[in-house]
């Protein structure tokens, strides 16, 4: 049987399946649920409340006697489908309670209902805020009914757009504020009873906000469902695809600066989606496999990672860090996360990793725990009073978002199947015996600071939490002990924060907490910076840790540096900046520059004249600081600091070079050039200047080192475009490295002058297949070339078949319409059609004999740009290491018809800025003051948010389609046989 008949006999096969009913897994009952579960290292997981006592359990929040605030989600997955404007909401808290003492729950109490969409729960001053997008609820009983009397709408305006991307984690830090997830949705925030407040934008950022003020504000983050924090006040996230993730970068220190580009606030600390195995104990869900069938063979516009099946990692839920008492010690500061698509519970080690973490997979070829129940849903994890974690199960007969289930599949099933069930599990260690309920809100204040010195983190942050509540200075003395000598170390950290929050946190107390353990101090420097104005001694403290420690003590020191002045303190801060390969180090300590750039930049530029041409700090910090002192609007600092660059001698030109650069890149944000501020300087200064130029120039041509060179074309880009362009346009010769090369394409398509199409034009035929890329990306990225462009299409001097297939679609979708007509006829031949049709055409490439080795020879030309494998390519892409478990089919479907199933981080988004160029590429990282693009052979574009016009995704893959043009059947069987070779 042919391929094409082949498909043809399995689509009707799959159609006359799908036309039965799918099979359906009963439930398990309460009673035998425990039987489902195979757990590693002797656990166990032990039953503690089931329906009908809990529903759809998605939160839980321990209060300080035990008891149980359980979030429940009952409406999960869609409650408006079925009504266009409900007005009943089945979503609800239900409180829980061990009356018998025996360690399950016996008693139940809806506490407050009528909720929509609830994701999260958190404890305060005998009540409860609930998260319920788009409102934040404050609920609380006062005459001891277990059902909540006050009901109060706190904060509102929560997007709910996507229900598993929805506002959730509300957990109390160390700072006595309450931290939550705003998610994917995000929303537009503010006060339900304060009109006047402040209202906050929280595009893929969390919040924060104190219980006490009702303050809210943005902080970094914006990840899916699971927020947690370690004993030390680290934030991990997890999104999906991705099961741990580290906030590193805090967003109030970086809005401190807005002139500055961070490429990221978030680390992924463990391998995730593709690269992460799963190793499920139950049956994959028999429409799940049709689903994944039919994508196979027809495809669908579904997330490439539901295409993996059951194989990889798909549904990260509920990231928590283990922080209490009756695990073995090498289980404390674990990782677990549920995968719910999995019916399982992963464990990862977590450790240091310089600023930052790395995590690991903890149980090899399998997992913690694991079901053979298809209903085990474990969304979430918290840490409980008798130091186990509480696992909350969902018990769903389906999780899944109703976006990514055809409709005709959706209709055969029943995705509210299981809202009137639920489950929560003690996860126990060998050996766990029951332990007494707490009952902390009887203990005295003097009792509550004695638990701060438990092992177990939650009785820690209850005590912690109640005497916040309390504001007892009796407590000050006992607190300030427990700074000095508490144990465990954490009980320093609780102390420092209720010290402060009784407004009795004295320098003293401070300056001892700057000796001790980096875990502590770091904290303690964090407390300081609101002292620092009155106590020299503090600052002075602070400032010394910069010289040495542990590397994420000094990434606090410099983030601090912003409460100083880093210029007062610069060899501290120079200290700081000597991390040549740290990119967090360097960004914290850009966000702390203030108004000191001109000084710091100077005192850069003097330690690398002392040291004849060794430069003390990285170049590339010192360039960045360049950047930002020229983004600013002080002309005088620009113009000083060229005087100073002037006086470098000849051999220092390399670092006069990036200077200037630096200070050119900055200057454009501003849409100057600096030659005018050359101009300004004394004559003697601009002579010395000039020469130290034109040395640098030299060294375009002159100089037998590749970094150097790229530095003084870079710069030439700075300068007047006169002397520029033939010597730029020299560096095209392909006789040059490829470095120095794109960098002189690059810097020739920053200059908005005609003569440049011609340059690159003319050199077309000596251009490599790269480069030939990079110079129709340049001459689409402003309308001025696109006339000579088009015309060199027309005469063929360029071959319509050398352009790349998503440079053609930007050719069609010129906006002057003369010229769009004159492509829409070069590109006439060369039409994309019907995906499906050139699928079908290439069915025969699966039953021809493939040769990797010739798959090479076509990845290496085809895909290495955007993707890597084996230690080949770039990460623009997806990373292809794991592509070989796919099938063959899967992966003809991904190269033909690249737009069926798009994640939403490979999108392309075209950006037009102010000066007329249009750029293209992924999003690869944004913040408030600016997004990098990312493109083919990971080429990126820094841009301030004040630089764009406009800005779109077009919303199709950075992977073009049309790949058939230029790969035949046969090359198609050949790439195939080499991306699936082991």
């Amino acid at each position: 049987m042919s391929a094409p008949k082949c498909i043809a006999f399995l689509l009707v096969a799959s159609a006359v399946f799908a036309a039965e009913p799918f099979p359906r897994v009963p439930p398990t009952r309460p009673e035998k649920a425990e039987a489902t579960f195979e757990v590693q290292h002797g656990f166990r997981m032990e039953l503690i409340a089931a329906e009908p006592l809990v529903a759809d359990p998605v939160d839980l929040a321990y209060d300080e006697d035990g008891r149980a605030y359980v979030v429940e989600m009952r409406d999960y997955p869609y409650p408006e489908e079925k009504n266009a404007q409900p007005t009943v909401f089945p979503g609800t808290v239900r409180l829980l309670e061990d009356t018998d003492g025996n360690g399950k729950f016996d008693k139940a109490t809806i506490f407050a209902d009528q909720l929509a969409w609830p994701t999260s729960v958190c404890c305060y001053k005998g009540g409860v805020f609930v998260a319920a997008a788009p409102d934040i609820w404050y609920f609380k009983d006062t005459d001891g009914d277990r059902k909540a009397d006050v009901r109060r709408k706190v904060f509102t305006g929560f997007s709910r757009y996507n229900v598993q991307a929805i506002m959730n984690s509300l957990r109390w830090g160390l700072d006595n504020k309450i931290y939550g997830s705003a998610s994917g949705n995000g929303g537009t925030i503010r006060h339900a009873e304060r009109p006047d407040d402040p209202v906050i934008q929280l595009t893929r950022r969390d919040f924060r906000f104190d219980p006490v003020t009702e303050k809210i504000e943005a902080i970094s983050g914006g990840e899916r469902y699971g927020a947690c924090f370690d004993d030390w006040g680290n934030r991990f996230l997890c999104n999906i695809r991705n099961p741990v993730q580290h906030v590193v970068l805090p967003l109030h220190y970086l809005q401190r600066n807005p002139h500055l580009i961070v490429p990221s606030v978030i680390h992924d600390c463990a391998e995730s989606g593709d690269q992460l195995r799963v190793y499920r104990l139950s049956p994959p869900e028999a429409w799940r496999e049709y689903r994944a069938q039919r994508w196979a063979l027809e495809g669908a516009n579904m997330p490439r990672s539901e295409l993996i099946g059951a194989g990889y990692w798909t549904s990260s839920s509920g990231v928590c860090v283990y922080r209490g008492g009756a695990y073995p010690e090498p289980f404390r500061g674990n990782v677990f996360i549920g995968e719910v698509a999995g019916n399982l519970i992963h464990r990862q080690i977590l450790e240091r990793d310089g600023v930052t973490f790395k995590s690991r997979r903890a149980d090899q070829n399998t997992e913690f725990v694991r079901s053979t129940d298809n209903w085990f849903r474990p969304v979430n994890f918290v840490n409980a009073p008798d130091g186990t974690l509480t696992v909350l199960d969902m018990y769903r007969e389906t999780i899944e978002h109703p976006w990514s289930i055809p409709d005709d599949i959706k209709a055969q099933l029943d995705l509210s199947s299981g809202n009137d069930r639920g489950r929560l599990y003690r996860l126990t260690p060998p050996g766990f015996s029951k332990r007494n309920p707490p009952n902390l809100a009887n203990c005295t204040t003097m009792e509550l600071v004695a638990h701060l010195e438990n092992l177990n983190s939650w009785y820690r942050e209850t005590a912690q939490r109640l005497l916040f509540e309390r504001q007892d200075k009796a407590a000050v003395k006992q607190l300030e002990r427990l700074v000095r000598d508490g144990l465990p170390l954490q009980s320093r950290i609780h102390a420092l924060y209720l010290l402060q929050s009784l407004d009795s946190l004295s320098d003293s107390v401070l300056l001892e907490a700057l000796d001790q353990e980096p875990s502590v101090c770091r904290h303690a420097v964090i407390l300081s910076e609101s002292h620092f104005a009155n106590s020299p001694k503090l600052s002075e403290r602070v400032i010394r840790l910069a010289f040495a420690g542990e590397r994420s003590l000094r990434l606090q020191v410099a983030l601090t540096f912003g409460n100083l002045s880093a210029y007062d303190h610069v060899d501290a801060f120079m200290s700081l900046a000597n991390y040549p390969n740290d990119p967090w180090m360097r960004t914290a300590l850009l966000s702390s520059v203030n108004d000191d750039a001109e000084r710091l930049l100077v005192e850069s530029i003097n330690r690398a004249d002392k040291k004849s041409g060794s430069f003390s700090i990285p170049i590339t910090f010192t360039r960045q600081l360049a950047v930002l002192l020229g983004a600013s609007e002080t002309d005088d600092a620009v113009v000083n600091t060229l005087g100073r660059v002037s006086k470098l001698p000849l051999e220092n030109a390399s670092v006069a070079a990036n200077v200037l650069t630096g200070l050119g890149d900055g200057l454009s944000r501003r849409k100057r050039r600096i030659d005018d501020y050359i101009q300004r300087l004394a004559t003697p200064q601009r002579t010395l200047l000039d020469t130290l130029i034109n040395h640098i120039a030299d060294a375009v041509t002159k100089s037998s080192i590749v970094e150097e060179r790229v530095a003084a074309i870079e710069f030439r880009g700075r300068i007047a475009l006169a002397q520029n362009v033939a010597s730029l346009a020299n560096c095209l010769s392909p006789t040059e490295p490829r470095e120095v090369q794109q960098a002189a394409m690059r810097v020739l398509g920053s200059f908005n002058e005609p003569t440049i199409a011609t340059e690159l034009l003319s050199r077309w035929k000596r251009l490599t297949p790269p480069l030939r890329d990079e110079a129709v990306t340049i001459l689409l990225s402003r309308p001025i070339w696109h006339e000579p462009l088009i015309a060199a299409l027309e005469t063929g001097d360029i071959p319509i078949s050398q352009v790349s297939i998503p440079q053609r679609s930007r050719l069609a979708a010129i906006k002057d319409e003369k010229l769009a007509e004159r492509a829409k006829k070069i590109l006439a031949n060369f039409a994309v059609g019907p995906r499906q049709e050139v699928i079908d055409r290439y069915q025969d490439s699966r039953s021809l004999k493939g040769d990797s080795t010739r798959g090479q020879i076509v990845y290496r030309r085809e895909c290495m740009n955007c993707h890597k494998l084996r230690g080949e390519g770039s990460d623009v892409g997806p990373s292809l290491e794991t592509v070989q478990h796919r099938s063959p089919q899967e992966i003809l479907i991904h190269v033909l018809d690249p737009n069926r199933e798009v994640s939403p981080n490979y999108l392309e988004y075209v950006v037009r800025l102010a000066d007329g160029r249009v750029l293209t590429g992924l999003i690869a990282a944004e913040t408030d003051a600016g997004l990098t693009l990312r493109r083919a052979q990971n080429q990126e574009d820094n841009i301030l948010r004040s630089e764009i016009e406009e800005i779109a995704s077009s919303g199709k893959s950075l992977m073009p389609e049309g790949m058939e043009q230029k790969i035949t059947p046969q090359d198609m069987a050949d790439l195939i046989a080499y991306l699936r070779k082991n």
